[in-house]
């Protein structure tokens, strides 16, 4: 009876939406202008006791007054370790840049208690390049260029960065617009991996099309990068057979190579041609460069970087730095661990390996500009980092009590920031807390890095941090697949502002992304919005909040997320999140979908509204008892009457109506009427006061997504 109550309701319910007339908008839910701050007062210069004075015109013979300054940054941490004080001491720094050639390393014998910070109002450089000039004219390609001589004794002086100003400069690529695609995997030489062949077969060559094999002058310098799945691969070449199209690599792709999976050529001398494009010639210890207008042989300077890793801590305690710009690191191939032995001797490619597979997600084995290992205090406030081609900052095993503060993170090659801890219950790394930070531009070397990955940590705050313009996912919570323990948990992901990443380019991805049980993380207050995965054939997964693989206890409330290439909300599959007063709208894919239907309830979906234009509101979702709703609005601003419907897209045979749906136990005391956005064309998202969504529990927040601080 109660079933055949429902699908009359339904039928009346879908009548009154369409004929009853939208109320009038009266402003609630605005976005509010919110109030900025500098988060680092920069004060007045005042000379403690022993405080010490660092510039660049200084000589670190000096005593560190202000009337007679060290000139590097190793003098200081050197002179700290003599001085006997529990107060806490400034390193002053005066305006310039600081070279920094050797990794700078603090342990447990430095002195805790310690701030490193610009001198008030000034600019300070910690930069790892170094400076090049002494050009000359040439031609190279037909193209007019620069030319200066570069001396290589070893793998240490070639480097794979370049910057002008604060902009990285590109190395040459081919094709010069578009991408290429694997013509052939060579499936026969692959080797396979354990478990999930289909995503995880391993190659050491393939063949291109030979219209699109150029003679290379120095082939054993040429990349091949391949775009796939959630992974970007780096392929050093060992050979070209520009007959047969054969390319053999000095590395093993971490993930299965595809026919038609998009790939390019970088770091090609006979690709070089374009304004701002640079080649190093290792055979001609050569550096060529495009000028750009208004260069010329005198007033051009640019930097190479040569140092990758700026400092690292380890046991260290309690030292800070403020208003320090970190910028223009270098990077190197990865040598890493994933499958490291999966091709033995016997194997035909075997000689040719000089790399051992990398980890195909997340980016997780590039290593850090700022590396932090089982340390305590480790804070950055009102910071930099530009131009890092690595991860910028990491927290790995055992570190706690750290922050980051109002930092700007912006051309960042792989992770922004990555807060790491063994797998152990309880985790050992905790209370990292990034907050009020702008992260843009991340990933730009390693496509599949994260703006913040965290992996095993607990009783961290990720908050009210803006992130943009990356090839992947903005925020990504937990590493553990399934329903075993798993050592993160804790975590706050609010009010953060998180939009135009993905771009088209790889898949499975999220704005925000969790994995495994995570009982008290609370994902609450974000504002998510265009979120676009790879659109070819083997493209899925742009979606807004993502709950992977065992991901389950977690709460989800006061989102925003829209605009999004698939759906906005995904659980792949997990148990009793709580998915609350959120507003689901315009997924291109659909509004809501979750994969895996189990012997268990995956979610409650309670007081949200879910909007979308000639989109599904459920994807997928047609098993009973799959997950519980309650109190829900939905509208569909595009279809015929704005009816609602549910199934695997909105084409007549995949799609179910409410009646359906309503039988099988969904649509439980759903509004569908128009919320009464503002103007939801112009995704403006403020209700009215008598906006029929607040029939359905749903309560109204302000905005608080994004940075507190004015950048």
């Amino acid at each position: 009876m109660a079933k055949i109550i429902a699908f009359f309701t339904s039928i009346i319910t879908c009548i009154t939406m369409i004929f009853t007339p939208a109320a009038p908008v009266e402003g609630i839910f605005e976005q509010q202008e919110k109030t900025v701050q500098v988060a680092f007062d920069e004060g007045e210069f005042v000379y403690g006791t022993y405080d010490i004075v660092v510039a660049p015109y200084g000589d670190d013979s000096n005593d560190g007054t202000p009337e007679n300054p060290i000139k590097t940054p190793e003098r200081a941490k050197e002179m700290l370790k003599n001085i006997q004080t529990d107060e806490t001491v400034t390193v002053w720094f005066r305006e310039g840049t600081y070279y920094i050639t050797d990794t700078i390393e603090f342990t447990s014998d430095d002195k805790s208690n310690v701030i490193y910070r610009s001198y008030p109002d000034e600019t300070v450089e910690f930069s790892g390049a170094k400076e090049i000039a002494g050009w000359s004219e040439t031609v190279i390609n037909g193209v007019d260029a620069f030319v200066t001589d570069i001396e290589i004794n070893s793998d240490e002086d070639y480097f794979r960065s370049l910057f002008k100003g604060n902009k990285r400069l590109s190395r040459s690529q081919y094709p010069k617009e578009g991408v290429f695609t694997i013509a052939d995997t060579c499936a026969d030489e692959a080797v396979s991996s354990d478990w999930a062949p289909e995503y995880f077969t391993h190659s050491l060559a393939f063949c291109a099309n030979t219209d699109e094999i150029l003679d290379f002058a120095n082939a054993g310098d040429v990349e091949v990068k391949i775009m796939h799945y959630w992974c970007d691969e780096h392929l050093p070449v060992s050979s070209v057979d520009a007959k047969t199209g054969r390319i053999e690599t000095t590395k093993p792709s971490s993930m299965t190579v595809n026919e038609g999976d998009n790939f390019v050529y970088e770091n090609v001398k006979e690709a070089l041609s374009l304004p701002g494009e640079w080649y190093l010639d290792r055979s001609e210890e050569k550096l060529y460069y495009i000028p750009e207008d208004g260069d010329t042989v005198d007033n051009t300077v640019l930097y190479a970087g040569m140092t990758e890793q700026l400092f690292t801590f380890e046991n260290a305690e309690n030292i800070a730095f403020q208003g320090i710009n970190f910028i223009n690191t270098d990077w190197k191939q990865v040598d890493g661990t994933y499958y490291a032995n999966i091709f033995d001797e016997s194997h035909p490619l075997y000689s040719n390996i000089e790399y051992g597979g990398v980890h195909p997600q997340a980016a997780f084995e590039v290593p850090a500009a700022i590396y932090i290992e089982a340390s305590s205090g480790i804070d950055f406030t009102d910071c930099l980092f530009e131009n890092i081609s690595n991860t910028a900052v990491k927290f790995d095993n055992g570190s706690k009590d750290c922050n980051i503060t109002s930092c700007k993170f912006n051309e960042i090659g792989a992770n922004a920031i990555f807060i790491h801890g063994d797998f152990v219950v309880p985790a050992t790394t905790k209370n990292i807390n990034v907050t009020d930070c702008h992260i843009s531009y991340y990933g730009r070397i390693f496509n599949n890095a994260i703006g913040i990955l965290l992996t095993h940590a607990v009783d961290c705050e990720l908050s009210n941090n803006e992130i943009h313009d990356g090839w992947y996912t903005g925020i990504s919570v937990g590493w553990n697949w399934g329903y075993s323990d798993n050592s993160t948990n804790g975590i706050k992901i609010q009010n953060n502002l998180i939009y135009n990443i993905g771009n088209g380019w790889l898949s499975d991805m999220g704005g925000i992304y969790t994995l495994g049980i995570q009982p008290d993380t609370v994902i609450s207050g974000n504002i998510i919005h265009n979120v676009g995965c790879y659109e070819g054939s083997t493209g899925y997964g742009g979606w807004g909040i993502y709950l992977d693989e065992g991901s389950s206890y977690i709460t989800v409330e006061k989102n925003l997320v829209y605009d999004c290439s698939s759906n906005c909300f995904h659980q792949h599959y997990g148990e009793n999140n709580m998915v609350r007063n959120n507003i689901f709208a315009f997924g291109d894919d659909g509004q809501f979908l979750i994969t895996r239907n189990e012997d268990h309830n995956s979610l409650y979906l309670y007081n949200n509204i879910l909007v979308g234009e000639k989109s599904v509101m459920y994807k997928n979702a047609t098993s009973k008892d799959w997950f519980i709703d309650n109190n829900n609005l939905y509208w569909d601003y595009g279809t015929v009457g704005n009816l609602v419907y549910s199934g695997n897209s909105m084409t007549v045979g995949d799609r179910f109506s409410l009646v359906i749906m309503t039988l099988r136990g969904y649509y439980n005391n759903a509004v569908y009427a128009d919320p009464l956005f503002r103007d939801a064309e112009n995704r403006d998202f403020t209700l009215a006061t008598n906006s029929p969504a607040l029939d359905t529990g749903f309560e109204p927040w302000e905005y608080n997504a994004g940075t507190i601080t004015k950048f």
